[in-house]
């Protein structure tokens, strides 16, 4: 056997012995499964686990008695803070469920001259503003129930209602306008309907906001309006004519019981917001 061919037998005895060290050995011959990490528990609250696991509803759905709750945030460097922050808007969307009061009033002034006219308007909403109560109430998923869309952090919650409420339809983005936005429904499964507008604002996040809170007022003045007005004349200086003026005003006021959002719809070529909301209440 020449040197070379007993170099070559070496090499193939220590190759093999190599190869039977590197394989795993297992008990009884049967394989080990690796453990995988856990999934992070979903924060439950003592209400929510009252509720059966089939009942629970979807991001795309709601079945009765339960609420899908969109709380929406600017986003932070900070992934934690822009939880808590969208958690409060949910938590705040949750108290006017349960009550909310909303008043809004306009001035219209038309003058004798030709540019001589003024406009204005405002609203109020009033609620229980001790959120942490409501973000008890809340059933969410930190990894499974967040979005993001132009800077706003958003994240899908679920609480259980002690009321039957029409289906939740979702958020969308889309350059179709919903069926709601050309043809606004009075009613829904029996609640009075309502729609928010709100053009594009410094953040989106200020937009969506605006959006369903105007929805409140919407179903405020749906639900019953005041107007007053008044107009007069006045002789003009030179005594051979009359010029006219008129001021008038409108209020609304009102609490609400369930309100409810069941679509946020997002133009992305404008980036205005609109919301179809729904609820039930005293004027």
């Amino acid at each position: 056997m020449t040197y070379c061919q007993k170099c070559l037998g070496y090499l193939v005895s220590f190759i093999f012995a190599v190869s039977l060290f590197s394989v795993p050995c297992y008990a009884n011959g049967n394989r080990q499964q690796q453990s995988t990490p856990e999934t992070p528990p979903v924060k439950t609250s003592a209400l929510a686990e009252a509720v059966n696991d089939n009942q629970r509803p979807q991001v795309t759905g709601v079945t009765q008695n339960n609420l899908v709750i969109i709380g929406v945030s600017s986003r932070f460097s900070d992934r934690e803070e822009s939880i808590k922050n969208a958690l409060n808007d949910a938590a705040r969307k949750l108290s006017f469920f349960y009550s909310v009061s909303g008043s809004s009033g306009s001035i219209q002034y038309i003058g004798a001259a030709a540019l001589d006219v003024n406009f204005s308007s405002d609203y109020n909403l009033q609620y229980d503003n001790e959120l942490d109560k409501y973000i008890e109430l809340l059933d969410y998923n930190p990894d499974n129930d967040i979005f993001e869309y132009n800077n706003a952090f958003f994240i899908t919650t679920r609480a259980a209602a002690n009321v039957s409420v029409p289906a939740f339809r979702g958020y969308s983005i889309s350059q179709t306008r919903p069926e709601w936005v050309e043809a606004p429904p009075s009613q829904i499964g029996g609640f009075t309907a309502g729609i928010g507008f709100s053009g594009r604002l410094y953040s989106h996040r200020d937009t969506v906001v605006m959006s369903y809170e105007k929805a409140v007022i919407s179903i405020i003045e749906n639900m019953g309006i005041s107007v007053n007005g008044e107009h007069f004349l006045y002789q003009s200086a030179d005594a051979f004519g009359f010029e006219a003026q008129s001021s008038g005003g409108s209020s609304s006021y009102g609490t609400l019981e369930n309100f409810y959002v069941i679509e946020t719809w997002t133009d992305p070529s404008s980036l205005s917001v609109w919301t179809l909301a729904v609820a039930g209440g005293k004027p």
